[in-house]
């Protein structure tokens, strides 16, 4: 249960986190990208030492992929659907914020 509130806790700061970085520092979108990379970065370190730790303490039961329960299931599922959108950002996939948030628009009307 405390793993559940936990988990919620991490998804709600996201949210807010990244909702805030968009919405009030889209005129600066360096500023923006520190941000979102400040929040991410220990969240991708901590998705891939959550699965390393996980693996690990399963012993050589690891390899037993047809034995593993709902919940071994789902941990290591959820792991890689957060981990695969953080690796992604890292690696530059989605963040072209001034085509994304529309400001490339407005700065080539701005110039004609």
């Amino acid at each position: 249960m405390q793993l559940a509130h936990v988990c919620a806790l991490l998804g709600v700061v996201n949210f807010f986190v990244l909702s805030a970085a968009r919405k009030y520092l889209y005129l600066y979108p360096a500023l923006q990208e520190k941000l979102v990379a400040s929040l991410l970065t220990p969240l991708l370190i901590g998705d891939v030492l959550h699965l390393l730790v996980t693996l690990w303490a399963l012993g050589d039961q690891k390899w037993q992929v047809v034995n593993w329960g709902t919940v071994l299931w789902s941990t290591v599922i959820l792991g890689f659907s957060l981990l695969i959108p953080r690796i992604a950002w890292h690696m530059g996939i989605g963040r072209f914020v001034d085509r994304r948030d529309g400001r490339l628009g407005k700065m080539s009307l701005d110039k004609h």
